[in-house]
């Protein structure tokens, strides 16, 4: 696990920093323009799950070793940080936490594949 640590970390920080960037412009687009809840929900989704594509494919970039399971493990912290956070807003776990949860597996798993099937480039 030693080895993975480096990958997955460099991962979560890339994913740290995707929402936050995202997250601004979609806030600052927002502050101009009526946005329906609808899509504030779905751009959220959206976010996160291309969120997580990215730290995938940036942890099987420098690890180059079993994308599938680097996208399961980096899914898995993501989905268990959602599960607190709805917790802990809602007390209770609604169906929309699970869909982000599903997405986020499914972009993370396809990010970890398509990371170790693409040729390293320094």
């Amino acid at each position: 696990m030693r080895f993975y640590k480096k990958g997955i970390v460099a991962g979560l920080l890339s994913l740290t920093a995707f929402i936050v960037v995202i997250a601004i412009l979609f806030g600052v687009i927002m502050t101009f323009m009526d946005v329906p809840d609808e899509i504030v929900g779905v751009a959220g989704t959206l976010i996160l799950s291309t969120g997580c594509l990215l730290a995938s494919y940036v942890s099987t970039q420098i690890v180059r070793n079993k994308g599938l399971m680097q996208g399961f493990i980096i899914a898995g912290m993501v989905s268990a940080i959602l599960l607190i956070i709805y917790l802990i807003a809602n007390k209770a776990l609604t169906v929309a936490c699970f869909e982000k949860i599903i997405c986020c597996t499914l972009f993370s798993v396809i990010g970890g594949i398509k990371g170790i099937n693409t040729k390293h480039c320094k």
